[in-house]
C-alpha cells in the first residue's frame, strides 16, 4: 500500500503542526508550573482566612478585622487559581487536535498491522478446520469400513461357533479389527473436539475484523488528509487569496473555507484504489 505521506519529504504541514504542539506544550508545562504554586498559594491563604475568621469566636456573628482586611488577598489567590486552570484547559482544548494528527501516522500503521494480522489469523484458521475436515471425513469413511470387515468377521466366527464341538477361539482377525476400530473413534474424537474448539475461536474473527477494517478506514482518512494538506501547503496562498476574494461577494461565505469541486471520475478512481488497498491490506 503505497498511502503514507510520511515516507517522502515533508512539505510542512505535518512539520508546522509539530512546532505548534510543541509551543503550546512549553507554554503548558509553565502555566502548569504557575498552577501548582497557584494551588499552594490558595491552600495557605484558605488557611490563613479561616484561621483569622475562626480567632473571633464561633459564637460571634462579626467578622472579624484581620479576616476582613485578609478577604481580598484570599480571593485573588483563588482568582489566579482558577485563571491557570481555564489557562491549562484551554491550552490542552487546542493541542488535542494538534495531538491527533502527530499520532495519526503510528495510529495508521498500528491498524493496518493488525488488519493484516487477523485476515492472516482468518485464513489461517479456515485452513486448519478444511484440513481437519478432510481428515475427520477419512476417519469416518476407514469406520464405516471396519464395522463392515467387523461384521462379516463377526458372522463367521459365530458360523464356526456353532459348527464347532470344543473350545472357541475368538479369531485374532476379530480382534485386532476390534481394536482398529477404537482406535479410530477414539481418533476421531479427538480430531472433532479440535475442530469445535478452532471453529469457536473463527466464530469471533468476523467481528474482529470489522471492528479492525473501521478502525483502518478511520486512520486512513486521517493520513489521507495530512497528505492532502502536505501537498496543499505550497498553493495555499492561492486557496486563501480565493476564499478571500470570495468574502468579499458573499457576506455568508466563511473565509477559512474555500470549497473545491473535484471532478466525478477522479472521485471513482480513487474509490477504487481504496478498494483495492483494503483487498491488500
Amino acid at each position: 500500500m503505497k498511502l503514507n505521506p510520511f515516507n517522502k519529504k515533508s512539505a510542512g504541514y505535518y512539520d508546522k503542526v509539530k512546532a505548534d504542539h510543541d509551543q503550546l506544550s512549553r507554554q503548558l508545562a509553565a502555566v502548569k508550573k504557575d498552577l501548582v504554586e497557584a494551588e499552594a498559594q490558595y491552600a495557605r491563604e484558605s488557611e490563613k482566612q479561616t484561621r483569622l475568621r475562626d480567632a473571633g469566636g464561633s459564637m460571634s456573628m462579626n467578622v472579624p478585622p484581620a479576616a476582613s482586611a485578609h478577604w481580598p488577598v484570599f480571593t485573588a489567590a483563588h482568582q489566579r487559581m482558577d485563571h491557570l486552570k481555564s489557562q491549562v484547559s484551554n491550552l490542552e482544548g487546542q493541542m488535542r487536535p494538534l495531538q491527533h494528527v502527530l499520532n495519526a501516522p503510528e495510529a495508521f500503521a498500528q491498524a493496518r498491522k493488525t488488519l493484516d494480522e487477523l485476515i492472516a489469523q482468518g485464513k489461517a484458521s479456515t485452513a486448519h478446520v478444511d484440513s481437519t475436515d478432510s481428515q475427520i471425513a477419512k476417519l469416518n469413511k476407514q469406520i464405516t469400513d471396519l464395522d463392515i470387515r467387523i461384521a462379516a468377521e463377526t458372522n463367521s466366527a459365530s458360523q464356526t461357533l456353532m459348527e464347532g464341538d470344543g473350545e472357541f477361539v475368538v479369531p485374532e482377525s476379530l480382534t485386532k479389527l476390534e481394536v482398529e476400530l477404537r482406535i479410530v473413534r477414539s481418533s476421531l474424537a479427538d480430531l472433532q473436539s479440535k475442530r469445535d474448539m478452532a471453529s469457536a475461536k473463527m466464530g469471533d474473527l468476523p467481528a474482529a475484523i470489522r471492528d479492525a477494517e473501521r478502525t483502518f478506514i478511520h486512520c486512513r482518512a486521517d493520513v489521507a488528509e495530512i497528505e492532502l494538506y502536505e501537498q496543499l501547503m505550497p498553493v495555499m496562498s492561492a486557496v486563501a487569496r480565493a476564499s478571500a476574494a470570495r468574502r468579499e461577494t458573499s457576506y455568508h461565505h466563511d473565509e477559512s473555507r474555500f470549497e473545491i469541486e473535484i471532478p466525478r471520475d477522479l472521485v471513482k478512481a480513487a474509490h477504487a484504489t481504496l478498494a483495492t488497498e483494503m483487498s491488500v491490506a
